[in-house]
């Protein structure tokens, strides 16, 4: 294949290429480039070059999806004509070639590309060039068509052979025409470059973690990986916590609740109900849920529209409606509460809401180490204890303790958040008095305290649990 016949092929046909291409890949081919968003995993700050960009599906898909910066790229002057229509989406256009790009090295933070490798010349020296111009540690993802087998591969030859050029010639002669090309194209292209052979030119483009995933019978392949020298590890080898589960949509929202942390808030809660002689239940249990609401839904749905430090896949609007309804639901809560307890109440609630909007927009003073401690420490057992009628000065002692165990537990997880999250690598030794040598690498340094972290949630729960009963029983 020819490096000039992408330009030949497909001039003349990007007004109408997103609705065919949808139609004539029987809406397969929105499912894979959604599948390549996804795994490109990016921040809102975060730079991304598309290659190969096209009419900007791709480029629109990642800042909807991570509000990041985009870079589009596109040897076609015709595509790119369409692709400026899209307002918002690119910070820059370029024409230009993926053999070439007009980049020095790690410029971007990540990097996607569509349908490329079969209209270069030398599959494995683009790789090269593409994985050049990543920092070390961001993500590669690509759609490409890809060679169904078995039985799949009878029905794919009669559909790209009859249907294609059927289907393409009812819109114009020219999509009649790119629907000819497509199957002999593809075929060819994996003749002379295997599967196998194209996760080779991956690897030794210096991409670690490479994944392949055929989708749609195998008539698509979307594939991913992490830019990283060999002797380094990748962050994103781990999971970004050690509550984080495994990808899949239940998986995101478990990951999301914070289970452990969550927990451990909700625990002063109990704290504080347990200052009282005789706590009320029905208000033990409305504490629980709305502070289970504001901190273990609301406050953690909007921190992970900021920069997805989660790695989740829910969607932004869900993100957003999730923590809306949840502080709603709190506050409504509260103002119900208010009126059982006293008006003096309500400057709780506020306090409480504020709290969550605060923290999602990263304020200083409510986003610091001693933000923290107060706001989802001292907070919950104030009020509470309140609500319960406890004694002031117990509450207030009770709430210094509180604080200084989210204190505790703010300085035990920055570290090993950061290392998850972001080191790329981990090297060193302990060397003793006796002469022994202990290695450190990453598994090491977080394993102290993530071990503290899982004992203490547990401990901490049932202390204050225990506390609760014991009015109780």
């Amino acid at each position: 294949m020819a490096a000039s016949d992408a330009g030949r092929i497909f001039s003349g046909i990007s007004g109408s290429y997103d609705r065919v291409a949808a139609i004539l890949s029987l809406g397969q081919d929105p499912r894979w480039r959604h599948a390549a968003v996804e795994a490109i995993d990016a921040r809102r700050d975060d730079r991304v070059l598309d290659v190969a960009t096209g009419t900007g599906m791709v480029a629109a898909e990642l800042v909807r999806r991570y509000g990041c910066h985009v870079v589009g790229l596109d040897q076609s002057a015709d595509m790119l004509a369409r692709a400026r229509e899209r307002d918002g989406v690119f910070d820059e256009i370029v024409l230009g070639r993926a053999e070439k790009l007009p980049f020095a090295d790690a410029t971007f933070d990540h990097l996607t590309f569509t349908y490329l490798l079969r209209y270069v010349d030398d599959p494995a020296a683009t790789m090269r060039e593409l994985a050049r111009v990543v920092r070390p540690g961001g993500h590669i993802a690509s759609v490409e068509f890809g060679l169904p087998t078995g039985l799949w591969h009878v029905l794919w030859w009669l559909y790209t052979r009859i249907g294609l050029p059927v289907a393409g010639r009812v819109v114009s002669v020219k999509w009649s025409a790119v629907g000819a090309f497509l199957g002999p194209s593809i075929e060819r292209f994996y003749r002379a470059h295997p599967q196998a052979a194209i996760e080779q030119y991956w690897r030794d483009a210096g991409l670690s973690a490479v994944r392949t995933r055929r989708m749609s019978l195998g008539g698509g392949i979307v594939m991913s990986a992490t830019r990283s020298p060999a002797s380094e590890v990748a962050a994103e080898s781990l999971r970004p916590a050690f509550y984080a589960a495994g990808t899949g949509r239940l998986s995101d929202y478990w990951t999301l609740l914070h289970p452990p942390y969550t927990a451990w808030h909700l625990s002063y809660v109990l704290l504080g109900a347990s200052l009282a002689p005789s706590p009320d239940p029905r208000i033990v249990a409305g504490a629980l849920v709305s502070f289970g609401l504001a901190v273990g839904v609301a406050a953690h749905a909007f921190d992970e529209l900021r920069g997805r430090p989660l790695r989740t896949h829910i969607a932004s609007p869900v993100l957003i409606a999730l923590g809306a309804v949840a502080l709603t639901i709190a506050v409504a809560l509260g103002l119900f509460a208010a009126t059982v307890v006293g008006p003096a109440f309500l400057l709780f609630v506020a306090i409480g809401a504020a709290l969550v909007v605060l923290y999602a927009f990263e304020i200083p003073v409510v986003h610091s180490d001693i933000g923290f401690a107060l706001s989802w420490g001292a907070f919950p057992v104030l009020a509470t204890a309140f609500a319960v009628g406890a004694s002031p000065f117990a509450a207030i002692v009770a709430a210094a303790g509180a604080a200084w165990l989210s204190l505790a537990q703010r300085t035990l997880s920055t570290r090993a958040r950061s290392v998850r999250r972001r080191a790329l690598s981990v090297s060193g030794e302990v060397v003793y008095a006796d002469g022994s040598r202990e290695p450190i690498d990453r598994d090491r340094l977080i394993a102290a305290p993530e071990t503290a972290l899982r004992a203490l949630w547990l401990a901490i729960l049932a202390l204050s649990v225990g506390s609760l009963l014991a009015r109780w029983i």
